[in-house]
């Protein structure tokens, strides 16, 4: 018998998938705009540009992190525990994921030329004053099971994303710490 619309349940353990393809690159003049404006410039500079962190996607890593939560995890106030582990819900804050690839930027003046690793959190729009943290950017779990809930909330499984693109949830990342024999469907 198959169930294909099943999935192992969400757990506080393991890692998430990760994202992004990248290793750094030239982000001004690049994807993130010409030269920086004046000269010189600082690697925080706030006259370099930020763009969504889909537009960093090809060029920075997010590699994969902890799936832990961030304050007390829905099913744990519900005592509800999987093969002795958490289950992660819709809805729960997970710790922040953050990016440890560095950019370059270059501002040129007329008695001045600067090139400098810019880190790619600060070329990346999020909630820190428009900028993503130097911690990194929130996840938080959409869950897709939308008939098994735990402490009445939807469970969460295997793939189910942990943002949903806004510049509050922008992780590309999709649960990967789950179950190896407890099942969640639809």
């Amino acid at each position: 018998m198959v169930f294909p619309l099943l999935g192992n349940a969400a757990l506080f353990m393991g890692t998430c998938s990760g994202h992004g393809k990248g290793g750094g690159c030239t982000f001004q003049p690049g994807h993130g705009g010409g030269m920086v404006p004046g000269c010189p410039h600082t690697s925080l500079d706030p006259r370099i540009s930020s763009v969504p962190l889909i537009a960093n996607e090809a060029v920075a890593v997010w590699p994969p992190i902890s799936q832990l939560p961030l304050g007390v995890a829905k099913a744990a106030a519900a005592r509800v525990v999987i093969n002795g582990k958490i289950p992660i819900v819709d809805g729960d804050i997970l710790t922040p994921h953050p990016t440890p690839t560095q950019f370059v930027t270059q501002s040129i003046g007329d008695k001045c030329s600067v090139t400098l690793n810019t880190p790619a959190y600060w070329c990346t729009q999020g909630i820190t004053a428009g900028r993503e943290s130097p911690t990194g950017h929130s996840r938080k779990l959409f869950a897709t099971s939308k008939t098994v809930f735990i402490g009445g909330v939807n469970a969460g499984r295997f793939g189910d994303p942990l943002g949903d693109g806004s510049t509050a949830f922008p992780c590309l990342s999709v649960v990967s710490g789950s179950s190896a024999n407890v099942f969640i469907g639809l």
